[in-house]
């Protein structure tokens, strides 16, 4: 699987392929882009515009999922 780093130009499909861990935070802010059909063309930046979430904020919170899991994974 290609390595990529957590950026806000990925789109949703993408990091919810490589990271899924990250599910529930999506959940959490009642984001419907789990299985949405704008998934593969929307990216971090855009949901988090559409959603009134502070996109570096929501950034931290995916990275900081995706540490933790690293981190259990060791």
């Amino acid at each position: 699987m290609e390595y990529l780093h957590l950026s806000a130009d990925l789109t949703v499909d993408k990091v919810l392929d490589r990271w899924p861990e990250t599910i529930p935070a999506f959940f959490r802010y009642r984001m419907a882009c789990v299985g949405c059909p704008m998934a593969p063309f929307e990216t971090l930046v855009e949901v988090a515009d559409i959603y009134g979430l502070d996109v570096d904020c929501f950034l931290s919170e995916l990275e900081r999922i995706i540490q933790l899991k690293r981190r259990r994974e060791f």
